[in-house]
């Protein structure tokens, strides 16, 4: 999910009698270009929202969408899992399916090459404490048949921080592994990513950012394309 993610800019089913205690929110966020996992996904703007639903138990779900350009031009993610905290230490056990209707062919700039079937289903554990975070995704399955990433047995890493500033900015840093389990060339597409965040509060008008993001991918990369430096700002707004 990702993606244009809360940190930079600011996760069952549940029983009929937890209704009363759960919380339902929406989020819209609007980016000059959607970046996943230091990536960009969109060339160029893109629009995005979701929905999410939480229990006091801890157990959640949800839904958000963006505008790609791969595939059929979106991209939807399903979600959902259970998140809690000891002795401050906070958790979350999750699943996400990442689907792609209609994916095809690639597009003229696109920083995905090639097409065929996209969609796949990850596992995460993450970690959080104070202003640090750290999670592993595991992908656990992959539509494609054919031997390259995005499919099982892939893992990502994720470490951040977000660290609070004077009159409601926030700094957030941020960096990344990305280790595919079946690539097109030895190692040439596992990639590492880093960058950095300021996001300003705005009350009821939302958070809005801007943001800088470096990969050590480069031209040689058999599915991926975008060795940056990527800036992009972005502007989202909860609702509830």
């Amino acid at each position: 999910m990702n993606k244009i993610t809360k940190a930079m800019l600011a996760s069952a089913l549940v029983g009929v009698s937890g209704l009363a205690q759960a919380e339902v929110t929406a989020n819209v966020a609007v980016v000059s270009e959607y970046l996943f996992r230091g990536v960009g996904q969109s060339n160029g703007a893109a629009m995005q929202g979701g929905l999410d639903y939480k229990s006091d138990s801890g157990i959640y779900l949800g839904t958000w969408l963006s505008n790609v350009d791969f595939g059929g031009n979106v991209e939807t993610d399903l979600y959902g899992g259970y998140s809690g905290e000891i002795n401050g230490v906070g958790y979350d056990i999750g699943g996400i399916y990442y689907w792609y209707p209609d994916a095809g062919g690639d597009k003229p700039g696109s920083t995905h090459k090639g097409g065929g079937e996209l969609d796949y289903a990850e596992i995460s554990l993450g970690l959080s404490y104070g202003a640090l975070s750290a999670s592993v995704a595991y992908t656990v399955w992959g539509e494609s048949d054919s031997k390259a990433p995005f499919n099982e047995g892939d893992l990502y890493y994720h470490l951040s921080g977000e660290f609070p500033l004077q009159q409601g900015f926030s700094l957030t840093a941020q960096a990344g592994y990305y280790k595919f389990a079946d690539e097109l060339k030895d190692d040439s597409e596992s990639y590492a990513h880093y960058g950095l965040g300021l996001a300003k509060d705005a009350g009821n008008l939302g958070a809005m950012s801007v943001n800088v993001e470096f990969t050590d991918l480069d031209e040689n990369n058999g599915t991926l394309n975008d060795d940056g430096p990527n800036i992009w700002v972005g502007w989202s707004k909860d609702i509830e």
